[in-house]
């Protein structure tokens, strides 16, 4: 993962990004630029932020760590108060460590004569005191940060610390101050496991990494343990400062970007969210870009994408708005009530407090792009079967995944993922169409991400979910426990029936649908990845002979029935009827219960209910009779098949309903009662 990471800090775009090496993008803006001539100094006020204006970090805490030429005042300048009234007695001890590490960089073999002049120019003004005079030194506080820089020579207007040499000799210099040392203090060098040149080994990696919570170590050993292939048993295995520091850098990149975060697993109390457990889970993506992106001339995002960006949206518009990278990820998006592809956020971490005063608190954020959805990726990779045939730029790339836990102030690495994305595609693929069905009304739905199958499943196990990201981007088969929870789930909400309340309602009928999806999941995933393509089980099959499926099909037929008779007999429709309260005996025994409820209809419902539903059960008992009749049992597999069976039918049946019962629907809907006795 530290090779994947280091790796990607190479890509052009997402470079650009990143601070450079051995510099950190401080929250605090840079207040005071010194501004030195041969005769004096003065201090010019600033508010230098952001990435442009990273600094050198070491990550320190209580030690006294100097900075080259971009520091604290109370290192640059030996400033004592902060802005509080409070005095750092250490004051005068990091002023004159910063003045040492100036002496040192003047016989630094990275810098030359002009950077040496102006050291000495930085020096001449700190120790001689020139801006004691200055008229706001008053205003300066300990805990301002001060940068340097010169007004003649070839430096002039430079900021000092941004300077390459100067960047590099902090380079050499942090790496120095965490070398692993041998027992005469002497820097152990070694081959890097990352980028496998010999260089000095460090003992830490200086910048901390977020994952929800404050920073911690993205690498982080305990004493005595995974000794092996170790220079020294407190220190990393064997990395160089570069590739460790690189590493980190891009990881805060990556987790500071929604476009490559997702939240899978939020360990909440009420609405309350403990940041330090491990059943926390959050993953980082990225594309490894192999060959330079370009599309195929005869390929079109806007007719690859449908309508999803409006009648009048131009090729250019629909190529440039989606992104093909952020919609990789979005089968791991949390679930949002409502919609499944919609772009609203959950509440799943803290957000960032911004300093008064600073330019973040002043500049409106940058306008998020849309997000990506997974009807769209379907769409997309959908076309024609194959999307290697139009992605040209797939050759040679990996799609990178890994999943961590907060641990104790650490980051632990739960999972990874490092697949060749021309290869995982088709996998992706498969899932999405896989967990395609129809609703209930048999409008064509969409595909479901991994956590609303979880959310419907109503499991919070994270090693299931995590066996799901496996199905989707590398193709194995699914759990098996998958099956099992959702033929449970779906059960139970079916014979709960309608909801009073529409909110609940609603939900339940999310989650049916949801399920139905998981049920196709489960038993189809092969079929549908290798056979039956993007249509196979989405709605009703009428060719599928299963006894099973059948069995289920023949259900929504008979509680269809019911209704159309309630509503000809009572003007209403029921919400749960005695057919649908079968459910769970018809998908265990159906040999038990079928008969007697075919009989019932068949006298008191059938009559009265059309010749539609009439003709569609005398067909599926038929072929039942042919297929040897109804199943005395049916285990999960055959249960699952059922349950399919059922929604399907229901759906299709909804799909060709005719203006009275739309119009009965709409009437049950808003009816006080109507259960059947």
């Amino acid at each position: 993962m530290l090779d994947a990471l280091v790796k990607h800090a190479r890509d052009e775009e997402f470079s650009k990004s990143l601070p450079p090496t051995g510099f950190y993008n401080y929250s605090q803006p840079i207040r005071w630029v010194v501004q030195i001539s041969e005769r004096g100094a003065r201090l010019e006020e600033a508010d230098l932020s952001g990435l442009l204006f990273a600094r050198p970090y070491t990550g320190r805490t209580s030690g006294i760590d100097p900075h080259p030429l971009a520091d604290e005042a109370c290192y640059a300048l030996g400033v004592s108060v902060d802005d509080k009234g409070k005095v750092d007695d250490r004051a005068a001890e990091k002023h004159a460590k910063f003045l040492a590490l100036l002496d040192k960089m003047e016989d630094a073999p990275q810098l030359d004569a002009d950077i040496r002049q102006a050291i000495a120019q930085v020096k001449k003004a700190v120790a001689g005191e020139w801006l004691v005079d200055d008229a706001r030194w008053a205003e300066v506080k300990s805990k301002d940060w001060v940068a340097f820089q010169v007004q003649s020579g070839p430096l002039a207007g430079k900021k000092l610390f941004q300077l390459p040499a100067v960047q590099a000799f902090w380079v050499a210099e942090a790496q120095e101050r965490i070398a692993v040392r041998d027992d005469k203090k002497e820097m152990i060098t070694g081959e890097c496991a990352v980028c496998g040149e010999v260089k000095p080994l460090i003992s830490r990696i200086p910048v901390g990494v977020k994952l929800i919570s404050k920073p911690g170590p993205l690498h982080s050993l305990n004493s005595n343990a995974f000794v092996s292939g170790r220079t020294d048993t407190s220190g990393h295995n064997n990395l160089c400062y570069e590739c460790a520091d690189t590493a980190s850098r891009v990881f805060n990149a990556l987790a500071s970007d929604k476009q490559h975060r997702r939240i899978i697993v939020m360990d909440k109390v009420g609405k309350q969210v403990k940041l330090d457990t491990l059943r926390n889970q959050v993953a980082l993506f990225w594309v490894e870009k192999g060959r330079p992106l370009h599309s195929a001339e005869d390929f079109s995002f806007q007719s690859a994408l449908g309508n999803s960006y409006g009648e009048g949206a131009t090729e250019t518009k629909a190529s440039e708005a989606f992104d093909f990278e952020s919609a990789l990820g979005d089968l791991m998006r949390p679930p949002v009530a409502g919609d499944s592809d919609s772009d609203s956020d959950n509440d799943e971490q803290p957000k960032p407090k911004v300093k008064k005063g600073t330019k973040a608190a002043a500049s409106a954020p940058a306008p998020p792009k849309p997000e990506a959805r997974l009807s769209q990726l379907s769409s997309l990779l959908n076309v024609q079967n194959a999307a290697r045939q139009h992605l040209t730029f797939l050759d040679g790339s990996k799609f990178a995944l890994a999943i961590f836990s907060p641990n104790v102030g650490r980051t632990a690495l739960r999972d990874w993922l490092y697949l060749d994305l021309g290869r995982m595609l088709p996998h992706v693929r498969a899932y999405l169409n896989a967990t395609t069905i129809n609703d209930a009304w048999g409008k064509p739905g969409d595909p479901h991400h991994i956590n609303a199958l979880m959310e419907a499943l109503g499991s919070k196990n994270a090693n299931l979910t995590r066996d799901l990201i496996r199905t989707a981007y590398e193709g194995v088969k699914p759990p098996l426990e998958m099956l099992a929870q959702a033929v449970q789930r779906f059960r139970t909400l079916t014979v709960k029936g309608a909801q009073d309340r529409k909110k609940d309602e609603w939900e339940r009928q999310r989650h049916l649908k949801t399920l139905a999806a998981a049920l196709k999941f489960s038993l189809y995933y092969a079929k549908t990845a290798a056979e039956g393509g993007a249509k196979f089980m989405t709605g009703l099959e009428r060719l599928e002979s299963d006894p099973a499926y059948l069995c289920g099909r023949l259900l929504a037929v008979l509680e269809e029935a019911q209704q159309v008779y309630s509503y000809r007999q009572n003007k209403k429709r029921l919400k749960t009827t005695g057919v649908q309260r079968s459910f769970g005996a018809a998908s265990a025994s159906p040999a038990g219960i079928f008969p007697k409820l075919v009989k019932l209809a068949t006298v008191a419902h059938l009559p009265k209910a059309g010749r539609y539903l009439n003709e569609e059960m005398e067909g599926l008992v038929r072929t039942l009779v042919e297929r040897g009749g109804y199943p005395m049992s049916l285990n999960v597999e055959g249960q699952g098949r059922f349950g399919l069976g059922y929604w399907h039918q229901r759906g299709d049946i909804r799909a060709n309903w005719t203006p009275e019962q739309k119009t009965a629907d709409e009437q049950a809907e808003n009816a006080p009662e109507g259960d059947e006795a």
